[in-house]
């Protein structure tokens, strides 16, 4: 439900859940359930780690390149907005 309605997906800092959620929503972009939807990781310094591991994960190929553009890093309101 919580994508159901949705027209982009903003992770804020968070815990194991926020994590599940945002996996959740990656499963449902590669799958095509979901399309032209925009996941941003918002405050890069809590969140630089986990999209490091994202991008290797893209250069070894365990993921398509494609997987990681509906990615976006910021700390900018006027960028997320934009994205």
């Amino acid at each position: 439900m919580l994508l159901k309605y949705s027209y982009a997906f903003i992770v804020m800092p968070g815990g194991i859940r926020t994590l599940d959620e945002l996996f959740e929503a990656f499963t449902l972009i590669q799958t095509k359930m979901i399309l032209h939807f925009p996941v941003v990781l918002f405050v890069k310094e809590y969140h630089k780690e986990l999209y490091e591991r994202i991008r290797l994960m893209a250069c070894n190929e365990s993921i398509s390149k494609e997987d990681m553009e509906p990615l976006f890093l910021t700390d900018s309101v006027e960028d997320r907005v934009k994205y």
